[in-house]
């Protein structure tokens, strides 16, 4: 069977393969949560990420890997062929690898109660309307931050820095500082999935800075 690649084999890529790591975010967190904070995330979905070590990219890899992604219609997987092999990467994988919630969204009630409340986003960011990594770090390192305080700031600086924003100085998703405020919400809410769309749909804007941009019938 003869498979479209989505970048064509002589394709020069136009751009540039980041090799970003922000675990160290897990690491300045989980050294400043108290013996109790730091016992309840391990014990949580995110508790994994205590235990890895420092990671090594191989960009040489990655582009490899990119070659030999091929064209579908299933705008939310991607599939690669290895050697003749179909190997697909979809949100079942990404639940697999990075052990977040992949379920169903939460009732649209519930979460219109808890995203009316701002009190993290009044508190310390009252004036700003797009906060930072680098500026919720800051924050979370503040002495005179409330322990309870620097516990929910450092899950969000958590999903955000490791998960999402692509460096220090991106704006985060300011709904992850008003989820995090309830936190029997923010551990039972499916960040897995929010965050895999978010992955796939910068895969497809990345694919057109490259230029193969993934849509069928139209080239590289």
């Amino acid at each position: 069977m003869n498979f479209e690649p989505l970048v064509p084999e002589n394709a020069r890529l136009r751009g540039h393969i980041p090799q970003r790591n922000n675990l160290r975010y897990v690491k300045i967190v989980v050294k400043y949560f108290d013996e109790r904070q730091r016992e309840d995330f391990r014990n949580s979905c995110l508790g994994f990420l205590s235990e890895l070590s420092d990671l090594q990219f191989s960009v040489q890899l990655i582009q490899q890997l990119l070659f030999c992604c091929i064209r579908t219609d299933k705008r939310h997987e991607l599939w690669f062929n290895l050697q003749g092999h179909l190997a697909r990467f979809g949100i079942q994988e990404y639940a697999l690898v990075t052990g977040l919630r992949c379920g169903l969204l939460l009732d649209d009630n519930v979460m219109e109660r808890v995203l009316n409340k701002r009190r993290l986003k009044d508190k310390y960011f009252k004036h700003v309307d797009k906060i930072s990594c680098a500026q919720l770090e800051q924050t979370f390192l503040r002495s005179s931050t409330p322990q309870a305080d620097r516990y929910k700031l450092g899950l969000a600086l958590i999903i955000e820095g490791v998960f999402n924003t692509p460096d220090n100085y991106v704006g985060i998703d300011m709904e992850t500082l008003l989820i995090v405020d309830d936190l029997d919400l923010f551990f039972l809410y499916p960040w897995g999935r929010i965050l895999y769309g978010r992955s796939i749909r910068g895969f497809r804007d990345a694919m057109e800075i490259f230029g193969c941009d993934g849509k069928e019938g139209e080239g590289g």
